[in-house]
């Protein structure tokens, strides 16, 4: 059966959510913070900072929550698959618990800020559910269910869910929640009264000094500067980089999510399988309407995969289980994957004792962004916090012993994707390399016009090639990634620049 996805790709959140527009910067300015990037972990950051009585200001490139926050799967889970046996292993009871007990308190950050603004975000408490089909995996549901119970987590060892899904081991998690991410935020930004006339898009930060006093001065796009105290870096990749730690020490990765009409489906809780590919899938409320978010395939950016197969997969999945008509929303995700699953918050460099960051989510940022914009105030407060050590961005991970790492994601019926050997032969909507030899490689790109768009394929970041995305029409960087539009215009960093145009 022939499968009918959307022509385009839209986040079901951004085009239900309520959103606002704010101007650009055009004017040079002072404010005690800075806080660049406009995402889940930036917002919460400004709000945080601004209720602690700092005079901040917030910045993002593009358009707020156009980034992986306006594209997740919007669950508020400590859950995060299989990872706690993991931490344990690497760190020890101590810290393990740890990141339970900060991501729960994300969560519950996330809830009190909605009713104290009184915003109708959609904010439930929903258990989380985590499981296999395949037998030979009940061992690592065992080891998992021991570290809940080693470490006092409200969850248990399940052997069949909630639902008509045959399983051969779960586990699950209780007080985890789901919510609204857009509504959420924009209102937020709207509500809080410290934020008004604070908040820029479409004004993107390009250079960061450091002036003798320690005070900092950053220049934006279009050369306006900011004068701050201390500057964050809430972004997808920081920015702002000394050296080669993020680069080294976080994986880009791709999962992909559909939106059906679903009103007789019948799904209570969020699950996510531990198996390859991923599934994951969840109830939505929009107007008193209700849909189903059927998601995952998750794997490593750039990997000449189809990523237009993968979409059809998801599809496939969710008629044969659910049962549904064809979807009316598709979107994709692009996250930074830390060695140990648990993100860099805190101090960017050693060497810039007013800079800070909170990236590396590794798909799981909701409720950990939400602790890390306290984690952050503490800082720049010089409060004690006790995640401080857990997340610090340059903390030692110690290597697991081969057994009991993750497998990398693997799909074996995934189509890989194959160029077309000419720019003539593409249809409106497609792309192909052209490798001439002697490291002449460019991509072209057909619009619906018919007009073919020749480009450099080095990402504007550090030069690494991008590759064309089947699925969603974009040029992906493989190194950090940044993506392009089929017509090279940066839609995501660490990229500022646009991929250069070549004649033909």
């Amino acid at each position: 059966m022939k499968n009918h996805l959307p022509e385009s790709t839209a986040s079901f959140w951004l085009e239900t959510g309520q959103t606002n527009s704010y101007p650009a910067l055009l004017e040079n300015l002072k404010v005690d913070i800075a806080v660049v990037g406009g995402g889940i972990a930036g917002v919460l950051t400004a709000h945080a900072l601004a209720e602690d009585g700092k005079n901040v200001a917030l910045f993002e490139a593009r358009e707020l929550l156009h980034g992986t926050t306006g594209y997740t799967t919007a669950k508020l889970s400590a859950q995060h698959q299989l990872v706690y046996h993991q931490l344990l292993k690497r760190y020890g009871k101590e810290r393990a618990k740890c990141f339970y007990q900060a991501n729960m308190e994300g969560i519950d950050y996330i809830r009190e800020i909605a009713d104290d603004l009184d915003i109708d975000c959609g904010f439930r408490e929903r258990d989380a559910y985590v499981y296999t089909e395949h037998a030979d995996k009940k061992e690592l549901f065992e080891k998992e269910a021991g570290a809940y119970e080693q470490l006092n987590i409200s969850g248990a060892y399940v052997d069949e869910l909630p639902l008509d899904l045959s399983v051969a081991a779960g586990i699950k998690m209780t007080q985890q929640a789901e919510f609204q991410p857009v509504t959420f935020l924009h209102g937020v930004l709207e509500k809080n009264p410290k934020l008004q006339d604070a908040v820029y898009e479409q004004t993107l930060v390009k250079e960061l000094k450091e002036n003798e006093d320690e005070t900092l001065e950053l220049t934006t796009e279009k050369g306006y500067t900011i004068q701050c105290n201390q500057a964050i870096f809430a972004t997808h990749f920081p920015t702002f980089e000394i050296d080669r730690h993020y680069e080294d020490n976080m994986d880009p990765e791709i999962s992909y999510a559909l939106a059906y009409e679903a009103e007789d489906v019948s799904i209570h809780g969020m699950y996510i399988s531990a198996d390859d590919p991923k599934k994951t899938f969840r109830k939505m409320t929009y107007n008193e309407k209700e849909y189903l978010l059927v998601g995952g395939q998750s794997h490593r950016l750039g990997d000449d995969s189809s990523e237009q197969s993968r979409y059809e997969e998801i599809d496939q999945f969710a008629k044969k289980v659910f049962g549904v008509n064809d979807p009316i929303y598709r979107w994709s995700s692009h996250d930074m994957i830390t060695k140990d699953r648990v993100p860099f918050i805190g101090q960017l460099d050693p060497n810039y004792s007013q800079v800070y960051t909170q990236t590396g989510f590794s798909k799981w940022g909701l409720a950990d962004a939400a602790t890390g914009a306290k984690v952050l105030t503490d800082l720049i407060n010089g409060r004690a916090n006790k995640y401080r050590d857990m997340y610090h961005p340059h903390r030692d991970v110690p290597e697991l012993p081969e057994e009991e790492a993750s497998s990398s994601e693997k799909n074996d019926t995934i189509e890989k994707l194959i160029y077309k050997a000419s720019p003539k032969d593409l249809a409106p909507g497609e792309a192909t390399i052209v490798d001439e030899g002697e490291e002449n490689e460019f991509g072209v790109y057909k619009d619906t016009t018919g007009e073919l768009h020749y480009l450099d394929l080095a990402c504007t970041h550090v030069g690494c090639g991008v590759k064309w995305n089947t699925g969603d029409k974009t040029w992906d960087c493989p190194c950090h990634g940044s993506r392009f539009s089929a017509t090279g215009r940066v839609i995501e960093g660490p990229a500022m620049e646009d991929l250069a145009i070549k004649n033909e």
